[in-house]
């Protein structure tokens, strides 16, 4: 199906076209989880149009497969952690991160009931979405954190999205697996033993920013201004209308049990997404130093080349978010 969507794709022109009068553009969102839900009201309410855009918003999953549909020109902005953002860059690619939605690892980790403690997952099987990802990232930084080798002590095996681990941990398939809300939640209601909240590390780390190539930013800064406040502004309706808010995450993630999405809202909209996410380099460097212990030419990165915070600082300083909050 994605090789369909991106071979359609690849007929239209890469750069933005003007036709009735309002640029358009494709962006990605790369998972079905509580914080891509700005991205999933952008699209319900068509908050683009409103800036003045036609905007299409695809489903692409993984952010890899994102990234390459970006380098083809396929799509112009793009959710990723920043991992993926910066080992395409090691590869030659031009990926800025323009926000940082979260910042700090939000998975979680679920185990077999009989699992209780992070040392019991070794010899064990731990499901990620993709490797190279930032699941894959969070729990080889944790596990390294804890004395295990990853691929030695515990096996990282590459699942899928969401539902796909949250499905495998159920079936057995594998001993425990990295997930965010509001999977994390249901197969917890499944049986599932929380065995580790990630975000308890407190580390600094870029998660889900919107990214987009640093030439796209030099040549179309005003599509890029435009698309970032469509995109404070479903921050927005996501920390103020949890109606509206619940019913868009019931859709995309097609989950009917209310408590579930409910618990995920409560967390994300008060103490994780900010109301202006500005990227960091903190964030970054913690990913540097990761990939420095096997990549020796990590070491010469400096974080604030992949991040661009002045789109932001752009639109904050005049007023936007401000208005946005009645403040």
């Amino acid at each position: 199906m994605l090789r369909i969507v991106l071979g359609f794709l690849s007929l239209l022109l890469s750069a933005p076209t003007h036709a009735q009068g309002l640029p358009k553009l494709r962006a990605a969102y790369t998972s079905i989880a509580i914080q891509m839900t700005p991205l999933y009201l952008m699209k319900e309410l068509d908050l683009p149009r409103k800036h003045g855009l036609d905007a299409e918003m695809l489903y692409v999953p993984v952010s890899s497969r994102a990234i390459q549909a970006a380098l083809a020109g396929e799509i112009n902005f793009l959710t990723s952690g920043g991992v993926a953002n910066i080992n395409a860059n090691m590869a030659g690619a031009d990926f800025i991160g323009l926000t940082a939605t979260l910042n700090t690892f939000t998975f979680k980790i679920l185990s077999q009931p009989e699992i209780r403690e992070v040392s019991a997952l070794k010899g064990k099987r731990v499901g990620i979405s993709r490797l190279g990802g930032a699941s894959d990232f969070s729990i080889r930084y944790a596990l390294d954190r804890w004395g295990l080798m990853p691929d030695r002590d515990v096996a990282v095996l590459q699942i899928g999205g969401e539902p796909e681990l949250a499905a495998a941990l159920q079936g057995k398939a594998i001993d425990a697996a990295v997930i965010s809300e509001p999977f994390a939640t249901l197969s917890q209601k499944a049986g599932a033993n929380l065995l580790y909240d990630l975000s308890n590390l407190g580390v600094p780390y870029t998660l889900h920013g919107i990214g987009t190539r640093k030439s796209f930013v030099r040549e179309h800064r005003d599509i890029v201004l435009r698309f970032m406040r469509a995109y404070l502004e479903g921050i927005y309706l996501f920390k103020t209308n949890k109606d509206l808010s619940l019913n868009t995450l019931k859709k995309y993630t097609r989950l009917d049990d209310i408590s579930v999405t409910q618990t995920a809202y409560d967390e994300y909209s008060k103490r994780l997404i900010r109301n202006v996410p500005y990227p960091n380099p903190e964030g970054i460097q913690t990913i540097i130093d990761q990939l420095a212990k096997s990549r020796a030419q990590a070491k010469r990165l400096n974080p604030n080349d992949f991040i661009d915070p002045t789109i932001l600082k752009e639109i904050e300083e005049s007023g936007f978010v401000k208005r946005l909050y009645g403040q």
